[in-house]
């Protein structure tokens, strides 16, 4: 079995530029991976199903004392069993089995992208592994997968710092130094109904994104007031419990920045190095959270 991580993500800022005719939105956001992370596993056995069709099994590993905000969806429901379908899918020749294997980390409905870590990482592994049985995937098709999978998987595709424009599938990698922080989950979001909540008012470009671009390129750090979520209004409005919760984290540390990330769930606050982000995770706990210090991370490990 090939194991390699699914880091989250985190949107250092996220602008709701407008609404489509579609019923999507158009975002710019700049999306960085940090080394909070499931563990994913895939392995192929020779050995199709009964009616000629790949199997699947998804397992949760119970190996380790979790927070009650970690668990696994069922495996109709996750984006790893889809992505997994994908790959085998690309040798219709020769039905096989897929087996993964997840190790669920990552809080779910926290804006942290860990369903499509998941989904990422389940290509990446089963890519490697047809590698190894003489089947090339090459990246296009990978990134063809990822997008059929969700606006975030291909950003988490590779883990690099990347600004996503569209429905967020479009991608330009990003280099940018190393960044320390605290990850706090509040409440679970839902990120369907938290878009379905944006006013035609909160769809704008406020230049922000362009500007932040231009301090990571340069190597400064990050200006607090050019990051956040322009989804957290319309998540607040129809989420008391995620409204409160950001509420009592800023009155229990004040004299930190927290921004929502994605369409919410959690939130994060900068930090000067990785003491920092210790100190500020374990007072966020303190205080009653499921947080951790974190660091963004530059290629797969």
């Amino acid at each position: 079995m090939l194991v390699i991580p699914a880091y989250a993500k985190l949107n250092l800022a996220l602008e709701v530029v407008a609404r489509r005719a579609d019923g999507w939105h158009d975002i710019d956001t700049l999306i960085v991976p940090i080394d909070w992370h499931d563990l994913v596993g895939v392995e192929f056995v020779d050995d199709a199903g009964v009616d000629g069709s790949p199997a699947l099994a998804i397992t949760e590993s119970t190996s380790r004392r979790r927070d009650d905000a970690v668990h696994a969806p069922a495996p109709n429901d996750n984006l790893a069993a889809r992505a997994a379908a994908l790959i085998t899918g690309a040798v219709p020749e020769r039905p096989m089995r897929i087996r993964v294997w997840l190790d669920k980390r990552i809080p779910v409905a926290a804006g942290l992208g860990g369903g499509s870590a998941d989904a990422a990482a389940t290509l990446r592994a089963g890519a490697q592994l047809l590698a190894r049985h003489g089947v090339d995937v090459d990246g296009v098709d990978l990134l063809a997968a990822a997008r059929k999978l969700g606006s975030d998987v291909p950003a988490l595709l590779e883990t690099h710092t990347v600004r996503a424009t569209g429905r967020g599938e479009h991608i330009s990698r990003m280099a940018m130094r190393t960044l320390y922080c605290a990850v706090v989950f509040v409440a679970p979001s839902f990120t369907r109904d938290v878009y379905a909540a944006v006013l035609p008012e909160e769809c704008r470009d406020t230049g922000r994104m362009e500007r932040l671009t231009a301090m990571l390129a340069a190597e400064l750090p990050p200006d607090d007031i050019l990051m956040g979520s322009a989804l957290e209004p319309a998540a607040f409005r129809i989420n008391t419990e995620l409204a409160d919760g950001a509420g009592r984290l800023r009155s229990a540390l004040p004299d930190v920045r927290w921004h929502m990330t994605g369409s919410g769930g959690g939130f994060f606050a900068m930090a000067r190095d990785p003491a920092h982000a210790t100190a500020l995770a374990g007072a966020a706990r303190t205080a009653g959270f499921v947080a951790r210090a974190c660091r963004t991370v530059h290629g797969w490990g």
